[in-house]
């Protein structure tokens, strides 16, 4: 079967790795840029989940944290869990040196540029003569290709209603506690969302924050309440998970960012986009129930999306509200066992342990 994968970027690249790996010969991926993972769009934090994948971090670690401070107007709680900082360059590669070892082919400087009936037709970015435009015609299509993903557009379901937020990121120089991150909720910090200062090294840290309005004000606020430099800035469009977004027309899937397989509690799609990449293939490999078996990540996704809606509502006195439940004993330990990736323990769980988190529930309504 000929696979043309759009995007080669770490989703992209490691559903290409494992088709290929699998036994499939015709995998083509194609990548608009010139080198992958540039420019830096991604903080580049990963939960402890990532193990799941048995991949090896070691070419692309910067830090390793064993805990992370979260902020609020008047709060502060520690919580204890392993999280990785990779080099988004380093680690984009190396997803894409394991899909060429396994056999898979990419091109970089390809874009795509539209659909021709059963034809996707691509530019190499290199040559502008058009008769250097290639038109293949692939037995399966993997949109691979980011939160505007042209692909999907195309082919006609990428869905109207889809919003994104923007990050923006820079390096500063200070002293930090390499050992933890940290993250910033209130209308000082980011009053549509949240901040960090994700230490590189207890001399460098990346900082940043993201919005849907106002991202530059919030972000020089920031910058200016702790004093820091900015460097080089950094930006990226990071989608919001719609529950109503098609993941399959006709021959093409929607992969990771494009598909908007991202927490919209913490904005993190590595994990999830990888995620779905192992059930997409699996299902293919398996002929297995693709709407069926992408359900249990689809149900993760949507419970983000509420808690992200609840979180929208809270004002300065919720968050420190929030922060000074959790902080209890018998109830960080629950945060301290299940990250992130994973919402339902930590609501469930919580919940039993102190009812009192109820209070929030009527921002549901």
């Amino acid at each position: 079967m000929n696979i043309a994968i759009i995007g080669a970027g770490p989703v992209g690249c490691y559903a290409g790795y494992l088709l290929a790996k699998s036994g499939h010969h015709q995998i083509s991926i194609y990548e608009q840029k010139s080198q992958l993972g540039i420019p830096i769009q991604c903080t580049g934090l990963l939960t402890s989940d990532f193990n799941q994948f048995n991949l090896n971090l070691t070419s692309s670690l910067v830090n390793t944290f064993s805990s992370l401070t979260v902020n609020s107007p008047e709060q502060q709680l520690q919580l204890q869990q392993t999280e990785y900082l990779v080099c988004r360059r380093k680690f984009d590669n190396y997803l894409a040196d394991l899909a060429k070892e396994a056999g898979a082919q990419i091109y970089l400087n390809h874009s795509f540029l539209r659909k021709e009936n059963d034809y996707l037709i691509i530019k190499n970015k290199l040559t502008n003569h058009q008769h250097d435009l290639i038109k293949i015609k692939p037995n399966l299509v993997i949109a691979a290709d980011g939160p505007l993903s042209p692909v999907a557009k195309a082919y006609g379901f990428y869905h109207p209603e889809r919003k994104n937020y923007v990050g923006i990121q820079t390096l500063v120089k200070g002293n930090f506690n390499s050992q933890e991150y940290q993250t910033f909720f209130g209308k000082e910090s980011c009053p549509d969302l949240f901040a960090w200062i994700v230490p590189e090294s207890d001399k460098l840290a990346r900082v940043g924050l993201a919005s849907t309005k106002n991202l530059r004000s919030y972000f020089d606020n920031f910058i200016k309440k702790n004093n820091f430099q900015v460097q080089e800035l950094q930006s990226g469009i990071i989608p919001i998970y719609h529950p109503q977004q098609k993941l399959k027309h006709g021959n093409c899937y929607l992969l990771g960012d494009a598909a908007g397989f991202v927490k919209a509690t913490t904005l993190g799609g590595i994990i999830p986009g990888m995620k779905q990449a192992e059930i997409l293939a699996d299902c293919l490999n398996n002929h297995k129930n693709y709407s069926q078996k992408i359900k249990p990540l689809t149900r993760k996704l949507r419970m983000h999306l509420h808690l992200r809606n609840v979180f929208n509502k809270f004002s300065d006195q919720d968050w420190d509200k929030l922060l000074k439940l959790v902080s209890q004993p018998k109830v960080q330990s629950i945060f301290t066992t299940h990250t992130r990736d994973n919402p339902f323990p930590l609501v469930s769980k919580a919940l039993l342990k102190e009812p009192r988190f109820l209070y929030f529930a009527k921002y549901l309504f």
